[in-house]
């Protein structure tokens, strides 16, 4: 008998993941130009872009981790064998990362440029 699980293991785990990242950098933003955070060439243009860009993405992150979250109670309904999950998994992680990318440099551009 298969195992179906792998699904929902990893996007509930990549969905935890996220939760927490998303929290330490909305309450702990990075410093100004520092090695951690949201960093592209629109968010380190001045510090108030930076700042912007830190919290824009971390909302971001967050309401993506509550989508990979509730996927994962969805994958447990569903047959999916371990090898497809797995791999449906990371595309639609990779996907919402990219989702996250666009979004945060949307709002920079509207907002700042």
């Amino acid at each position: 008998m298969e195992d179906y699980s792998t699904f929902s293991c990893v996007l509930f785990a990549f969905g935890i993941l996220f939760v927490l990242v998303s929290s330490i950098e909305y309450f702990f933003p990075a410093k100004y130009k520092n090695l951690k955070g949201y960093r592209t060439k629109n968010s380190l243009k001045n510090e108030e872009s930076w700042n912007f860009a830190q919290k824009k993405y971390a909302k971001s992150m967050f309401f993506s981790a509550l989508f990979l979250i509730i996927l994962s109670f969805i994958g447990l309904f569903l047959s999916i064998p371990n090898v497809y999950g797995f791999i449906t998994s990371l595309v639609i992680i990779i996907i919402l990362a990219i989702r996250i990318y666009i979004k945060t440099e949307k709002a920079l551009k509207d907002k700042f440029y």
